[in-house]
């Protein structure tokens, strides 16, 4: 039988306490209270448990990811025009994107120019980082992860000239795009 095994961690309540204290999150809040309850009232599933940990880990990075983010938008001007080579197999445009313009409106200019047929989910993949309504848990799919600048993403990541992006678009056809920064200039 194929899968893969993930490591079991000892859940505490002093591990979800420190969690706790990491996240502003409701919903995250939310799973870490149910979590004690259960640990509390010796009421243990440890399948479903292991789960709800993990998905409070990763929605706390992603938080910590939000919040890194953020930061990366203090101090950035509107002047920073970024050269985009994008490409697709033989394919391949060149533009000049202004760093304030966002991620949707970068993923709009690609399926306008490659002819892509629009409403199909899509993600970024910038450094580290993944921008996209499938990118997220719960919350996000509704909050358009997509709405980020795009000089704040390539900042976050600490990207610069001649380093790639990835754009995968419509999840059943996973059709993938390179995007090379060519060159990073003041507008």
């Amino acid at each position: 039988m194929g899968g893969f095994k993930k490591k079991i961690v000892e859940i505490t309540l002093e591990k979800l306490e420190e969690l706790g204290s990491q996240t502003k999150d409701r919903f995250v809040k939310m799973l870490i209270t149910k979590l004690k309850k259960d640990i509390k009232l010796n009421k243990r599933n440890d399948f479903y448990e292991q789960l709800d940990f993990q998905r409070v880990l990763n929605l706390i990075k992603r938080e910590k990811n939000r919040e890194i983010l953020s930061r990366a938008l203090v101090g950035l001007g509107d002047n920073k025009v970024f050269v985009l080579k994008i490409s697709k197999g033989k394919d391949v445009y060149s533009y000049d994107v202004l760093g304030y313009r966002k991620l949707d409106w970068l993923s709009s200019l690609i399926q306008r120019e490659f002819d892509l047929e629009p409403c199909h989910l899509y993600d970024f993949e910038i450094g580290k980082y993944k921008f996209g309504p499938e990118c997220d848990e719960w919350q996000e799919i509704f909050d358009w992860l997509d709405n980020f600048r795009i000089d704040a993403a390539i900042n976050a990541a600490g990207l610069k000239k001649g380093d790639k992006i990835k754009f995968r678009y419509d999840f059943g056809e996973d059709i993938m795009f390179k995007i090379k920064i060519e060159e990073i200039k003041d507008e």
